[in-house]
């Protein structure tokens, strides 16, 4: 009897020792090694010095030679390891010499403007969101019914503007509500709220006007255009334009020039011709290059004068020669220059943005590039006005007006305690499964391995996030939580399916585990079949949500689940052979 008890034990190690072995050759097993081995490379992060380029501005001396994403490492004979080694030259002014993705690039800097955002090298390749690293969260609502085109060409429009004015790191997308309204949300590192404000909510309606005076003699006057003229008369508080009665800031149309009645006096009227709009607008002039084109910024007094051109249309350019053709020309007697008797004003939604003098040598000529200038006090309001004003020129007019629902500006601080608060109620939350799981199985053989699946689920969400380039943010993680959760739900279920075998003997140990499977892949289907319409209609956190979630539940399905459920077959029935 001794001697069976013995041979007993001695096939039942020999039978564990096999189940050992047996266990890595499991093709489950062998899945979910190589998922998590490649998402480990995928999350291992650059261990290169330096700072992180996040967007370089339009008149920054390094534009076209320094792009967003890039490392610098090195600046005028000094390492640049962090964003405090890059602030140390905040004062300088002179030729700057810095290392760029392992190339030196040279720049003339100001009084340290460089016009580029420098911050820290992420420490991982994984695409932080908002609420993790900072920036700001605007939501745009149109003000009239849009279809699906209107919506992509309001985002083209705001991305051209997003990108002059230096903003490069940004995020647009379209998004519905529950109700069917669509929004567009962007997201962004870098710019102050008011500054985004003005930027995204303006329609950008750009128009050209020169003012026409029209010298009454006896309560009539012509009008000249392109050398004719057209007679006009003073009625009351209206005129009379070619026998056509014109009331105040009404327009009417002579030889394809639109023009409004403004204002009038006993000896004058003053009439607005209509030369430039948007749609005349080819390009603007972004950064000033000798010869070329001209967009500066310089000392003026006590503050700074700024100026750029825009090259418009030939069709606008011959409505500004017709209009200007009969134009008087005046002497300045303090410069002793010479103007004409009108002015070019320029409006941007119906707003004055500049009232320019017109030289006398431009009278009768085609104008193609006209010159915007500017002032502001500081330099740093010059150059912001400037780069306003390039934006949306250079973008052009939205197709509908906007209206901003909703601007979240979170601090890069605020959001590293974001990360670390989420990493603390991750490892809270693990800690609490394990002692449950304990509690309830009273065998750590159990708990280590389903803590261990838990986590290798984390790790491949977060790898194929990186392959992806899937932002995580707070809504991401919150769906990894859930993930992880129904994953330890679906695990107990797994074990308890296989210990059942132990009072139910009419069903196989395979049998058993088809039975588990078959509740948690009909778990999943629902889990994804209500996560799907946040996935297409969702804004923003709801959609980051519900992306991630079904991410992780295929992943959970298909990849570690049946994993722990080989594992876990292995394990029980080596302890029923022993008992």
């Amino acid at each position: 009897m001794v001697w069976k008890c013995n041979n007993v034990k001695m096939v039942g190690r020999k039978e564990g020792e096999k189940m050992k072995f047996n266990l890595f050759k499991n093709w489950q097993i062998i899945v979910l090694a190589v998922f998590l081995i490649l998402s480990i490379v995928s999350l291992i992060p650059s261990y290169q010095k330096g700072v992180l380029v996040k967007y370089v501005s339009s008149d920054s001396p390094f534009l076209g030679k320094v792009e967003p994403g890039g490392i610098i490492t090195w600046a005028n004979e000094r390492n640049i390891e962090s964003v405090n080694d890059w602030y140390q030259f905040e004062n300088y002014t002179g030729v700057f010499r810095l290392i760029y993705n392992g190339q030196l690039k040279l720049g003339d800097v100001d009084n340290g403007y460089t016009g580029m955002g420098i911050v820290e090298k992420p420490s991982s390749k994984l695409n932080l969101g908002m609420d993790l690293v900072g920036g700001t969260r605007v939501l745009l609502e149109p003000k009239e019914n849009v279809s699906s085109d209107v919506i992509e060409q309001i985002i083209s429009t705001l991305q051209t503007r997003i990108n002059i004015y230096g903003l490069r790191e940004s995020k647009f997308q379209s998004v519905k509500d529950v109700g069917g309204n669509d929004y567009v949300q962007i997201e962004m590192a870098g710019g102050s709220r008011e500054e985004i404000e003005d930027l995204l909510s303006k329609q950008g309606r750009f128009e050209g006007k020169v003012t026409k005076v029209v010298y009454l003699d006896g309560g009539s006057g012509n009008l000249g255009i392109g050398g004719v003229n057209h007679s006009i008369e003073s009625v009351g508080d209206n005129i009379r334009v070619n026998n056509n009665i014109v009331e105040f800031n009404q327009t009417f149309v002579i030889d394809d020039v639109t023009f409004e009645y403004v204002n009038k006096t006993n000896e004058t009227l003053i009439i607005l011709a209509n030369v430039f709009t948007g749609s005349d607008i080819k390009t603007v002039c972004i950064q000033d290059q000798a010869d070329i084109c001209v967009s500066r910024v310089m000392p003026q007094g006590e503050g700074y004068k700024f100026m750029f051109q825009v090259y418009v249309s030939e069709d606008s350019a011959e409505r500004f020669a017709k209009v200007t053709e009969d134009m008087r020309i005046l002497v300045d007697p303090n410069s002793g220059g010479s103007y004409l008797d009108g002015r070019i004003v320029l409006f941007l939604d119906d707003n004055l943005i500049t009232d320019l003098a017109i030289s006398s040598d431009l009278r009768g000529k085609a104008l193609t590039d006209p010159l915007i200038t500017g002032g502001r006090s500081t330099k740093d309001d010059a150059v912001k006005e400037k780069l306003y004003l390039q934006s949306i020129l250079q973008s052009g007019e939205l197709p509908v007006k906007l209206d901003i629902v909703k601007v979240d500006q979170i601090s890069p601080t605020l959001g590293r305690d974001f990360m670390y608060s989420a990493a603390l109620a991750g490892i809270i939350a693990a800690i609490a499964v394990g002692v449950v799981i304990l509690v309830r199985y009273r065998k750590i053989k159990l708990v280590l391995p389903m803590l261990f699946v838990s986590f290798s689920e984390v790790v491949i969400i977060l790898g194929a996030a990186s392959l992806i380039n899937w932002t995580i943010d707070l809504a991401a993680i919150a769906g990894i939580i859930a993930v992880v959760g129904t994953g330890i739900d679906a695990q107990i279920m797994i074990v308890d399916e296989i210990q059942s075998g132990k009072t139910e003997k009419i069903y196989t140990l395979k049998q058993r585990i088809k039975r588990a499977f078959f509740i948690i892949f009909g778990s999943a289907s629902t889990t994804i079949a209500a996560m799907l319409p946040l996935m297409i209609i969702g804004i923003g956190v709801m959609r980051g949500f519900a992306i991630t979630t079904v991410l992780g539940i295929l992943i959970a399905i298909f990849v570690t689940r049946p994993a722990f459920s080989k594992i876990a077959e292995r394990l029980l029935e080596k302890e029923e052979l022993k008992g």
